[in-house]
């Protein structure tokens, strides 16, 4: 290219010419081309807009299923627990008297249990310490707890948690009233009073072939009420996988976990199936019920289906930083977000065309840092557009009143709407116009055609009639002052 400029215009050829424009073209970068553009300071946009925060949202994952391993040969005993009291009496002790499955007996969940009493093998009987696949061991639960799809059990197939690999067992315990470190007995001791297999009588020996079997025993009043969930206590429980979210119970707050509130995980979580529907808008608005979301029901938002933890963050970051700055008269720490709802990031999820806008040369200061989408728009509130003020105008005199008049000579776009001549978010002409102030003018004015002036045997009185209107008339928004010639309204100086 310096040997192109280097020639004299006249000695450029259309084909040296051509061949110069060619190879500035392949130096720039194309679609096709390896050009990669430097990284974005901005915030991290995902595709698939718009869209809410998907942490706190249902899901329907595909169901979880598994199967029990099977026992051939092996069979249950007639007389409930009483083969399984002679090696682990502790267990069946204590499952009796206090545990909330005691109605149903060993064997319901551990399987037939004849030939793990004769060989003493954890391969031959239902053992959870044993079964490696967490869908297996979940189903020995969901045999009794999927009676319906209402249950916990069918909740927990199509649940994250089951997805997971999150069982039962992970969060209750079977024999959570045991004490701990309670080992079964020594087998060896018991093999005298029990040597031969019929010791204790199957099911399969209590009555010939086509007679009734012998009645179940009457069942016992439940203990639902204190078995305490199995173990399965929140947010305790919780914390062992979720240790993260220890802070929402060791920080004060409204909303602490454990706090004045009552708040708990199981509030907003249910632990066997999903986020709670009702917790994402709801079960904040019957505390929420005055300002500022006294007219939540009727803005745009709620009309678009927007929840509250499409925005609020339930699960704050609480942590501060350790150290703070240090004057020689303050000592300043940086400022706490509300409800981690950090402006304009939180807008930007479903407004992308408003986060567009804002890249633009011409656009209010929120990139800057020097405003918020909240200093215009009322998230919670019912004016158009979720504006602070039942005007666009309005709004706009709060920071421009000097535009407001009122004026001898009024402009009829200004005082109408603002917004019919600029563009809040962001333009690409100076001001937030939508168009350059000639091409915008001409929407609605004819120019200076009609005028007595010769303006094609003077080119630069026209260039001046048509460059910027601006230039004479500068007192666009209003004007007190009469113009030349004794007409008034034409906003000059």
């Amino acid at each position: 290219m310096r040997i192109i400029r280097q020639l004299a215009p006249s000695r450029i050829g259309p084909g040296l010419r051509l061949a110069a424009a060619g190879l500035l073209l392949i130096g720039l970068p194309s679609c096709q081309s390896s050009h990669q553009p430097s990284i974005r300071t901005e915030a991290n946009l995902d595709p698939g807009w718009p869209r809410p925060n998907p942490v706190f949202q249902q899901v329907s994952c595909d169901p979880v299923k598994g199967e029990i391993p099977k026992l051939p040969g092996a069979e249950e005993y007639a007389h409930d627990d009483e083969g399984c009291a002679d090696c682990h009496s502790a267990f069946v002790k204590a499952f009796l008297a206090d545990n909330v499955h005691r109605n149903e007996g060993c064997e319901a969940c551990h399987g037939p249990a004849s030939k793990h009493a004769e060989e003493g093998d954890l391969a031959v009987i239902v053992s959870f310490k044993t079964i490696k696949n967490p869908a297996a061991l979940a189903e020995v639960c969901l045999k009794c707890h999927e009676q319906n799809q209402c249950t916990e059990g069918a909740r927990w197939r199509t649940s994250k948690h089951g997805r997971s690999g999150v069982t039962c067992v992970s969060c209750h315990r079977a024999h959570y009233d045991v004490p701990p470190g309670t080992k079964p007995s020594d087998k060896s001791k018991e093999t005298a009073r029990r040597p031969g297999r019929f010791a204790i009588a199957l099911a399969s020996d209590q009555a010939p072939a086509g007679e009734e079997k012998e009645k179940p025993k009457p069942k016992q009043p439940s203990l639902r009420g204190t078995s305490n969930h199995l173990g399965a206590a929140a947010p305790a429980q919780c914390y062992r996988c979720h240790g993260d979210k220890a802070d929402l119970q060791r920080t004060a707050g409204p909303h602490q976990v454990c706090g004045p509130n009552g708040f708990n995980c199981t509030t907003c979580h249910d632990p066997h199936g999903n986020v709670k529907e009702a917790s994402r808008k709801d079960l904040c608005l019957t505390c929420h019920k005055g300002a500022p979301t006294m007219a939540w029901h009727s803005s745009t938002h709620a009309h678009n289906g927007v929840a509250c933890t499409d925005c609020h963050n339930p699960h704050p970051k609480a942590c501060l930083p350790q150290t703070v700055g240090i004057d020689h008269y303050q000592v300043q720490r940086p400022k706490r977000l509300a409800m981690a709802v950090q402006e304009p990031q939180a807008c930007y999820k479903c407004h992308a065309k408003i986060y567009g806008r804002t890249q633009m040369p011409s656009h209010h200061p929120v990139l800057e840092g020097k405003m918020v989408c909240s200093d215009c728009h009322d998230p919670h509130g019912q004016a158009q557009g979720n504006l602070k003020e039942e005007t666009v105008n309005l709004l706009c005199y709060k920071c421009h009143a000097e535009k407001q008049g009122p004026f001898a000579y009024e402009h009829p776009p200004v005082t109408e709407r603002c917004t019919i001549c600029h563009e809040a978010h962001g333009t690409v002409s100076n001001k937030l116009l939508r168009q350059p102030p000639t091409f915008l003018c001409l929407r609605c004015h004819s120019g200076h055609n009609n005028t007595q002036r010769n303006l094609e045997a003077t080119p630069a009185l026209k260039g001046e009639m048509f460059t910027d209107c601006t230039a004479c008339h500068k007192e666009i928004h209003g004007s007190d002052r009469p113009s030349a010639g004794g007409v008034g309204g034409r906003f000059t100086r």
